[in-house]
């Protein structure tokens, strides 16, 4: 990612300026972007049908090969790595979490898109012969409503496709993943709502006080929520936040150390330097300089 200056995608720019997209795979290697660090502000399911590589979610590097579906989250910075085009093939979905989350309810029923993305190591899903069919169905469905639909029913019927798309997900999830969880809904809706706060504040807000009581949960809460889905204290979860930021900053953008020591409210560029230091090992210019 060296030199790489990160690339921002926004919804307006999917399906002729509509909150949701399915792109082929011509379309979707008719340029580099995927091979560019990119963050979106919509959610995004890549579904490799032909081929074998590797993908980078946030500095992480993970494996991909086919039956692989690939679920990232919104505001997720990820590239592919390169690979061979001619070997390879991939469908992408793509939508905004208001287009599929219309109501508290379909938090109950639907693929709980955030929540997954939160959780280590499980940022794809492996898709057995029963589901390929089915999830291909949809996907030819979705092809179809996208193409040839009257343009004032393309979203009523992209949505309920979409939907039972992430009901597979969510099915799927459970068997690979889920089945010694057991949370209740009311907790993953505080866990929603703590990532989505702290979306928001992470720059300005550093103390785990505010979190909980914007929650209206007890700090002890909080700690309970964020072992169970991060597996650290809440005063961790958003120091990795931060040391996050910066590692976008430093090796996606060009700015001066000491320009993203003051956007993210560190005072001076010793205190980011100690705090960097502290969480990663290395100095920002060390940092910076990786490839």
């Amino acid at each position: 990612m060296h030199n790489q200056e990160i690339k921002f995608f926004t919804s307006t720019e999917l399906g002729k300026r509509l909150p949701f997209a399915i792109t082929s795979y011509a379309e979707l290697i008719s340029s580099n972007d995927i091979f560019i660090p990119s963050l979106r502000d919509f959610h995004v399911i890549f579904w490799i049908k032909k081929g074998t590589g590797k993908f980078v979610i946030d500095f992480q590097e993970y494996e991909f090969k086919v039956g692989s579906l690939i679920l990232l989250s919104k505001d997720q910075l990820n590239h592919f790595l390169p690979f061979d085009k001619s070997e390879t093939e991939i469908i992408s979905i793509g939508f905004t979490p208001e287009f599929i989350y219309k109501s508290d309810n379909d938090l109950n029923h639907l693929f709980k898109f955030n929540a997954s993305a939160y959780k280590k190591d499980k940022h794809s899903l492996v898709i057995s012969e029963n589901f390929d069919k089915k999830l291909q169905i949809l996907c030819d469905e979705m092809y179809i409503i996208s193409k040839e639909w009257d343009k004032k029913y393309v979203a009523k019927g992209f949505y309920h496709y979409l939907c039972l798309f992430l009901i597979q997900c969510e099915m799927m999830q459970e068997l690979q993943y889920d089945q010694n969880e057991n949370q209740n809904n009311d907790q993953i809706s505080t866990f929603l709502a703590f990532n989505e706060l702290l979306e928001q504040n992470y720059k300005t807000e550093f103390k785990v006080d505010f979190y909980a009581e914007k929650l209206n949960i007890t700090v002890k809460g909080l700690a309970k929520l964020t072992k169970t889905h991060f597996k650290m204290p809440p005063k961790m979860v958003i120091d990795q936040r931060r040391i996050l930021e910066l590692k976008r900053q430093l090796q996606g953008t060009s700015k001066s150390g000491k320009t993203i020591a003051y956007e993210l409210n560190f005072g001076e560029p010793t205190n980011m330097f100690k705090f960097f230091k502290k969480h990663v090992g290395l100095t920002p210019n060390e940092f910076r300089a990786q490839k």
